[in-house]
Order: C-alpha cells, then structure tokens, then sequence
C-alpha cells in the first residue's frame, strides 16, 4: 500500500509539475546536449579525438602519495604556482584532517565538528577550497550530523592554516528535514565562478534523497533530494528559482556525489541510480531531474521502480550507466599536462574500481573506461599543480595514488 501511495503522489506532483515548468523555461537534455557538444567540438578543434585515450592507462605511470588512510571520503588541493607546490588534503569519514605538503611529509588534526554523525553512508562527506582562500584561509565543509533517529547534511565554514588545520569552525547551513536513515545524503560542494549565475561568493550542494524519502526529491518544501545554492553566509542565491523554498537550485536527484564547472561556464552532475541508471547532468537552475518518476533503474529488490524513463517536465540525463558503476567524483580536465583528456569530465567509480572519461562527441556524450590500475574503489579525484591525476582510494586502508605521463 505504501509503494501505490507514494507512486500516486508522485504522479500527481509530476503533473503538476509538468504544468509549471515552462514558467523556469528548461531546456530538453537534447536541445543542451547539442549546444554544449557543438561547443566542445570547437573548444577541441586539433586536439586527439576520443579513441586516442582508449591505452590511457598503458601511457601513464602510478605511485603512492599516501597511504593507511581510514575511511577517507574527500580529496582537495592548494596550489601555490608561484612556488610550483602542492599541499593535499583528505577528510576521512570520522573527522580527520591529513594534509601532505610538497616534500611527502604528513599532518594529522582533528576536525571540531558539532554532533558528528558516522553510522552507514554518514561522517565527513566534502571539503571545498573557494577561489578567495588566499585572502581570507576560508574553507567549507560537508557532513552529516545528528543521531540514529534524527540526523541531517550539515555546511560549515573555518580557518584553513597548512601547518595547523581548521580553526574558528562555523555553522553556514543545515538542511531542514531531518530523516532516520544513515544513507543518501548526497554533500558534494561546488562554487560557482563563471557559471550564468557569475558570483564567486555563491555555492552549491548536493542533498540525497535519505533512500527511505525518495518521493521528497519531487517535494520542493523538502531539502532532500536536491541541489542547493547558498552564500558563504548561509543564505540563499539572488532570484532563486523556488521562491517558497529560496534554497532550492534543482530537484529529482536520489544521490548526487560528482559536481562540476566547466571551461565554458556548464554544470555538470553525477548521482547514483538505484540497480543501474546511474546518471551524468547537464545541471540548469529550476530543473527537475525526475527521481523517482524517472529512472532507467531498477530497485535492489528487482522490483520497477517506476513505468517511465521519460517524462514532460523533466530533464533526462546526457549519460546512462547501467549496470551501475556507483560514481563517487568528477573533476573537469583542461589541463595540458595530459592533452588527449582536454575538455574532458573525469569520473571515479565505487563499484567499477575504475576511471571514466565522458566528452562530447557529435552532438552526443560518450563515455569510455580509461584507467583501472590500482583494482580498487575510487572514491575522490583532484589535480596537482603539474596537471598529474590524484585518486583517492576507498575503505579503511585508503590511498592517495599520483597518476602521471609515462616517461615525463
């Protein structure tokens, strides 16, 4: 009775939905497929095609940066170009800090983080560098808190010092609705730069569906399941697109875990699918992104989740993965030091234990398995100040591995 409910509910609100989406003027994923694509065929023009990464990994070399590392969820960089150095960053899911400085050597502080929640999928979930922190040492992180009955996604902000960690931690933001499950809650942070929206003093985060909510991601006075924009200070975006909900950037996501900028101003989004449908976005404000009404997944059970794999209203993803690969990171590569990854979206995967490359390809997206050395989860993905790959390694003996050219 409780699945018939919710799927009438859904109905119902996808309808009306439907209704009111012309009012935020969405483009189709094709009609944004088509535009971003022609524009990356012109961003690409002289460079390798798509085939020329197919042998990446027999072209590269690997080598441990960091080892031991328990349960690590994210992994950051300061670049100092001035000083051709880079300092790394990992947060582990228990709230430590481990910073690696350009000569390999290793700090650890703990994070003083209010009612730190750690059971299942919970604990540090992000840690964001803004643009400004060579003025101001300001940083943002993600995680969950609470307790088993009541925990929620949670943003702070603190004082980044490379030989003392994180200092004068504060609250930014705290979602709304506080749920029972230990999953699903999404964290991933991103500042906007040269997005339409053009504001480096605004953010994004990313909220899962809490699993047992999944019907609240079509519910826009619930904060699961979404995408949220926000100030440094806490509040919301100029001229949100929900006004009841001034928060709320996007709806329909399950578990949103990889998001992006890239060179031309485009957002790009990565979320887990249930049993397959994992998908890549073109992220618009004011979008819905269909979850649960849409999907091309099924539920871990083998039951259908629901009839449709497309719907009016809703914007359909730029890439499919099923069977799932779980996606846990994305970067957007316009680097030189790897020429054929030029313009390029770079995706860690949990399940596959190996790197995707996803480009625009005649008008269409592909993406192709590049890089599967170390047999392991991947669960984050950075650059250093060379333009050579950090991956970050899941579970409770996690890795930082440097992926460089082979004979550079």
């Amino acid at each position: 009775m409780k699945l018939w409910r919710t799927m009438i509910g859904l109905l119902a609100f996808s309808l009306l939905g439907a209704a009111l989406a012309p009012a935020f003027a969405v483009t189709t994923a094709t009609e944004l497929t088509q535009k971003h694509a022609s524009n990356s065929e012109q961003h690409e023009a002289g460079s390798s095609n798509l085939t020329a990464y197919e042998n990446f990994d027999q072209h590269v070399v690997t080598k441990d940066i960091a080892t031991s590392l328990a349960f690590p969820k994210a992994l950051t960089t300061v670049i100092d170009k001035a000083q051709a150095s880079t300092h790394i960053l990992i947060v582990t899911r228990d709230g430590e800090l481990v910073i690696i400085d350009n000569k390999g050597e290793s700090a650890r502080f703990s994070l003083m983080l209010d009612d730190l929640y750690t059971k299942g999928q919970g604990g540090v979930l992000d840690l964001l560098i803004p643009s400004q922190f060579p003025e101001d040492r300001t940083v943002l992180l993600s995680y969950s808190k609470g307790s088993d009955s009541a925990n929620r996604l949670a943003i702070v902000k603190g004082q980044l010092s490379l030989t003392s960690g994180i200092t004068n931690i504060q609250p930014v933001l705290a979602l709304a609705q506080a749920k029972d499950t230990p999953v699903h809650y999404g964290g991933k942070l991103l500042q906007l730069e040269g997005s339409a929206l053009n504001t480096k003093q605004g953010f994004l985060v990313t909220t899962g569906d809490g699993f047992d909510y999944r019907e609240q991601a079509q519910v826009i006075s619930s904060q699961l399941g979404k995408v949220l924009g926000f100030t440094i200070d806490g509040k919301p975006l100029a001229n949100p697109p929900f006004p009841d909900n001034p928060f709320i950037f996007s709806i329909g996501h399950r578990n949103p875990q990889g998001l992006v900028e890239g060179s031309d101003g485009n957002l790009f989004l990565h979320e887990h699918g249930p049993d397959g449908g994992d998908e890549v976005n073109l992220l618009q404000q004011g979008a819905n992104y269909g979850w649960p009404v849409v999907t091309l997944g099924k539920d871990y059970s083998g039951a259908r989740i629901s009839p449709f794999s497309t719907y009016p209203g809703m914007t359909g993803p730029i890439v499919d993965w099923t069977p799932s690969i779980a996606p846990s990171s994305m970067i957007y590569y316009s680097h030189g030091r790897f020429p054929m990854l030029a313009n390029t979206l770079l995706v860690t995967s949990l399940k596959a234990k190996a790197l995707y490359a996803v480009r625009a390809v005649s008008n269409e997206y592909i993406s192709t398995k590049i890089f599967e050395g170390p047999g392991e989860r991947l669960r984050d993905i950075a650059l250093e100040h060379q333009g050579n790959l950090l991956l970050l390694t899941d579970g409770e003996n996690g890795r930082v591995i440097e992926v460089s050219p082979r004979g550079n």
